[in-house]
């Protein structure tokens, strides 16, 4: 058996191609459930808690052999596994201050929170923000900047993980995942987009320094990425 497991960051396009190879698999296929959590926890507590289910319920749905298994997941010990060997792993990935700032756009209009600034500049000297900022990290090396890791040593082993990747495709060029979906999957895909934001990101001239400091470490990762899928 060849199965697929697509590890969906968020605001990187995997609602419009999970959905789509969902359907493409529709008799054996999984989403991966959110907020899963402790509810007694709060803030990183509650995330890693999260997390750490939604790693429990990828192994489960990988030892049931289910063949198209996407979500937001993290690369982890599940998918290190000889089980792990029946799989192919997919991403997308996008430039990393475009990702930042459409995530807090989403958060901002979807899960409003009193606690959080409501302009993008007040936004940027939270904690909360330097999780946003380290996606990258937090989904392909399990760390991120807010948890006062080896950011240097998270970077590589991000790059590492994310190098045994069957399809590692890039926003700015959906066309060219499509296509490579179709190729590693055999099957052609619908084409629709869904969880679209309403306006196209726009990264704010006036805050580009100080997000691109904020995301250094995952655009890193993405400029190597491209580096290495460009090299293909």
């Amino acid at each position: 058996m060849t199965g697929f497991v697509y590890i969906h960051v968020p605001k990187c396009g995997g609602s419009t191609f999970g959905a789509a190879l969902r359907v493409r698999f529709i008799l054996s296929q999984a989403s991966i459930s959110l907020n899963q959590g402790n509810p007694d926890l709060h803030g990183d507590g509650y995330i890693i808690n999260d997390y750490s289910a939604r790693d429990a319920q990828l192994k489960k749905l990988m030892a049931r052999k289910v063949k198209m298994i996407s979500g937001h997941v993290r690369y982890g010990p599940a998918l290190q596994k000889p089980v792990a060997q029946d799989y192919k792993l997919i991403t997308m990935l996008r430039d990393p201050a475009e990702r930042f700032v459409s995530h807090y756009n989403y958060l901002q209009r979807k899960h409003p929170s009193k606690d959080r600034p409501h302009t993008l500049a007040g936004f940027l000297n939270t904690q909360d923000a330097a999780r946003l900022a380290s996606q990258y990290l937090f989904y392909f090396a399990q760390g991120g900047q807010s948890y006062g890791m080896n950011t240097q040593q998270l970077i590589d082993l991000a790059i590492t993980n994310l190098a045994k990747f069957a399809l590692v495709g890039d926003l700015s060029e959906p066309k060219d995942f499509a296509a490579g979906l179709e190729r590693i999957t055999g099957k052609s895909l619908p084409r629709w987009r869904r969880n679209n934001a309403p306006e196209p990101t726009v990264v704010p001239s006036h805050l580009v320094d100080h997000i691109s400091t904020l995301c250094a470490a995952d655009s890193t990762i993405y400029e190597a990425m491209q580096r290495k899928r460009l090299a293909a």
